[in-house]
């Protein structure tokens, strides 16, 4: 074929839509594939292409497509045409143009819908940036294609994001813990996790203690009111050892190494005595009990995890306690996978020294 007029009249003389489709592709062939044009030839051409493109069919847009995703003097304008087109149209250029810029393609993942978003989240390399827009904007099955992506670069906030709604997704989490690269990030998050968790403990237990201790200071202003405040500002109420004489016998036997505490944990957890298991574990580590069975059931595993491993419990002692939280909390068997998964990573140096940090808080009060 030679690109003439007279050629060029023949083909543009059908304007009916299969006619502008034959257009748009022997030109493509002509002009991308079977020769290597000139500047002149490629203006001329991709100037027929904007005129033309939005009269072909679906079909004919996505053979134009294809071969634009990998051209390299595809103009800017023409691939963002493609790209904001339907998804079956702008999926190659989704996927595979290098000239979809970071901006481009964030405001392609805010404006469109999740299939373009799928589309993007295959690309063979993908900035914190756009990540971070996909994981905000997606589907479970978009941030599953970003997980399996290993072109995909994740900030730490965007590790958090996932790592919060893997907790309800089986198949997110068995994605995040086979990411070697993300182990580092997901532990550094759940550590950040913990750390607010007992500073919010600690921030709420003091404003409380401060608030009682003023209104017994500054007396009733008005008839109840005092006592009302007061009795709302009071901490719950411990997981008392005086009153669990079977607990106390468990904790003066595993000190007196007379029993292991890995048995003590596996015997309570079995039969769901949940409230004497925080209360020995409390004990132990010497943390108010009514904290360590506020993490105990509480969905984000963090404390209760940090709590066992900087007592020692072991890995098998520990499942037990998961199968008592599903039992308790009702999530799947992916999240009690991932709970056991994550105990192995606790670092127990950092665990003992949290425990240490809140008991000796414990004493001070």
């Amino acid at each position: 074929m030679a690109l003439d007029s007279k050629h060029l009249d023949l083909l543009a003389r059908d304007a009916s839509t299969p006619g502008r489709g034959r257009l748009l592709g022997d030109l493509t062939r002509l002009i991308l594939v079977e020769r290597d044009a000139d500047e002149t030839e490629l203006e001329i051409f991709f100037d027929i292409v904007r005129a033309i493109l939005s009269t072909a069919a679906a079909s004919d847009r996505r053979e134009f497509a294809e071969v634009a995703a990998g051209h390299r003097k595809m103009p800017h304008d023409v691939i963002l045409v493609l790209a904001e087109d339907e998804i079956r149209v702008a999926e190659p250029v989704l996927q595979r143009s290098v000239d979809l810029t970071d901006l481009d393609l964030i405001a392609l993942a805010e404006t469109k819908g999740d299939d373009h978003r799928l589309a993007i989240a295959a690309r063979v390399s993908l900035s914190g940036a756009v990540t971070e827009v996909l994981v905000r904007h997606g589907s479970d099955a978009v941030l599953h294609r970003l997980g399996n992506n290993p072109g995909a670069e994740f900030s730490e906030d965007t590790v958090r994001e996932l790592q919060h709604r893997a907790e309800r997704d089986e198949e997110l989490f068995r994605i995040l813990i086979e990411r070697p690269d993300l182990a580092d990030v997901l532990a550094r998050c759940m550590r950040d996790t913990l750390r607010r968790i007992v500073e919010k403990s600690r921030s709420s237990h003091e404003t409380a203690v401060a608030a009682a201790r003023s209104g017994r200071a500054s007396g009733p202003k008005i008839i109840d009111v005092s006592t009302q405040a007061e009795t709302a500002a009071t901490p719950p109420p411990k997981v008392s050892l005086a009153e669990r004489p079977d607990v106390a016998r468990l904790v003066a036997r595993i000190r007196a190494d007379a029993a292991a505490l890995d048995a003590a944990v596996v015997e309570l957890a079995d039969a769901d005595h949940h409230a004497d298991l925080a209360c020995l574990l409390g004990e132990i580590a010497g943390i108010d009990e009514s904290q360590v069975l506020r993490v105990l059931v509480r969905a984000d595993s963090v404390g209760i995890a940090t709590v066992a491993r900087g007592l020692g419990v072991g890995d098998a002692a520990y499942a037990r306690i998961v199968e008592l939280r599903q039992r308790r909390l009702k999530f799947s068997t992916g999240q009690a996978r991932f709970e056991r998964e994550h105990y192995g990573r606790v670092d127990a140096a950092e665990a003992k020294a949290t425990i240490t940090q809140h008991g000796g808080r414990r004493a001070r009060a």
